[in-house]
Parts: C-alpha cells; structure tokens; sequence
C-alpha cells in the first residue's frame, strides 16, 4: 500500500472522530450499566471496552515497532490476547472501565502523535497476521471503535456514522470475506442514493456461478449494518428487513462472519 501526507491526514482525522464517536457512546452508560451483556454473544459492555483498550494498546505496540524497527506484535497471539481480555474484565468495574478507556485514547494520540513522516512508510504485521504499512493503523483503529460503539448496545446505529465512514467500511467487507474464504453473493439497492453494488466472493465470483443473489434494499447504512452483523438497524420491521432470492421476499439470512 502506498499513501501521501494527504490521506494520511484524513485517516488521522477519522481516526479522532472515531475515539470521540466511541467514547461519547460509552460515556452514556453508567458504572452499573456496564455489566449488562453487550451485542456480542457472551460479553458484557465491560468486555467490549476492555477489548477496545487493549486494541489501542496494541496499535501502540505496532506503532513503536514502526518508530524503532525493534520487532513488537500487537498480540502474542489471539489466545492471550483472549485470555488478556477475560483477565480484565475479572479485575476491572464498571467506572474504572470507563476511565481506562478515557486514558488510553489519550496515550494513542501521544503514540500517534510521535510518527515522523518516513515512520508511517515502515512495516508491521496487524493483529490478524496481514502484512501492513504503519499508515493503515489509524484506519484499522478507526474502523475498530466505530463497529464496537454499536456492540455497546444502548441504541447506536450505523445511522449514526458519518457517509465517509459508511462508504470505507463497505469497502472493507468483500475483501474481508474473502480471505476468510467464504462464498457469498449480494446485490445491494441503496435507497439513499443513486447507487447499487455487488459484493461477490469466494465461488460466486466464478463466471459458471449460477447462486441466486440476495438483494439487501435499504439505506447505506442499514444495508452496511446488516452486512456486519451487527443487525437491521429500525425499531419496527418493514420491508426493507426483507431479501430477495430468486424473485420471492424471504427473511435475510445471517451474513458470513465479518470481524
């Protein structure tokens, strides 16, 4: 990946809104609240914001690898980086959560803060194995705090993402499925906008494929929410809940796992 001083600068400014987007929404919730369980099967709103702190400090860590050329992963591997996780929530309330969140977007920003421009140039290795350049960070942690500000589950939607934010998530999700190696094949009708697009992976993308698609109508942003799996977005059902296979209306089946 390349990149210049300019799209560097829009990251870094999606990035902040990013952290005040996710920290306004964790601040809603009060210390007792923080024990109910989150959107996420079997974790409760401590766990998510014990899970986005230790995502920051683990930019951190590929942050100072880029700066120093010193080898040092984001996570030893997924199996600590669970472990870390549970270990936390074990230890840490509700108000104390809260404030850690607070301040470790703080030490990111002093993190962020200290890359000279040939530092951001430098590669590391992300979180999920993928060989990356130190510019794409500020996305990723963008990207992070956004999708889990709706796992908190006290009513924020992908409704309330800005469109810049919408349009580069959507442009995150094929490539996403496709690594994972799965098949899918959705045509998708915004009704927000002048647009349509199709998202084909895995076997689907073959010119022989005959799957049927399942066509998503909706707004952008319903559209993305419900490709994440994070939900249909509305507080009563209707018709843009519906998909369509083979000319007939059915219920959305659950899309491929994301992140």
């Amino acid at each position: 990946m390349t990149f210049d001083a300019e799209s560097l600068t829009t990251a870094l400014d999606l990035r902040t809104l990013g952290e005040r987007f996710y920290l306004k929404t964790l601040d809603q919730i009060s210390p007792k609240g923080m024990v109910d369980p989150s959107l996420l099967p079997g974790w409760s709103r401590i766990h998510v914001a014990m899970h986005v702190v230790h995502n920051a400090e683990g930019f951190m860590r590929l942050l100072e690898w880029a700066r120093t050329g010193v080898e040092n992963p984001m996570y030893p591997s997924r199996e600590a980086r669970d472990r870390e996780i549970e270990e936390s929530v074990a230890h840490t309330g509700g108000e104390d959560a809260i404030a850690i969140a607070h301040e470790v977007v703080e030490e990111l920003d002093e993190a962020f803060a200290a890359m000279s421009e040939s530092d951001w140039s430098n590669r590391v290795v992300s979180g999920r194995g993928d060989d990356i350049v130190a510019a794409e960070i500020p996305w990723l942690r963008t990207r992070e705090v956004f999708i889990h500000a709706l796992d908190l589950g006290i009513g924020a939607t992908a409704l309330d993402f800005p469109a810049s934010i919408v349009d580069r998530l959507f442009d995150d999700i094929a490539p996403i499925w496709e690594k994972k190696g799965v098949t899918t094949h959705y045509e998708l009708e915004f009704l927000d906008r002048d647009e349509h697009r199709t998202i084909r992976t895995g076997a689907a993308k073959d010119d022989g494929d005959s799957t049927e698609p399942v066509i998503v109508a909706g707004e952008a942003a319903e559209v993305l929410s419900y490709l994440m799996g994070r939900g249909w977005p509305r507080s009563t059902a209707d018709d843009r809940r519906k998909g369509i296979r083979g000319g007939t209306a059915q219920d959305l089946p659950a899309p491929p796992a994301w992140l």
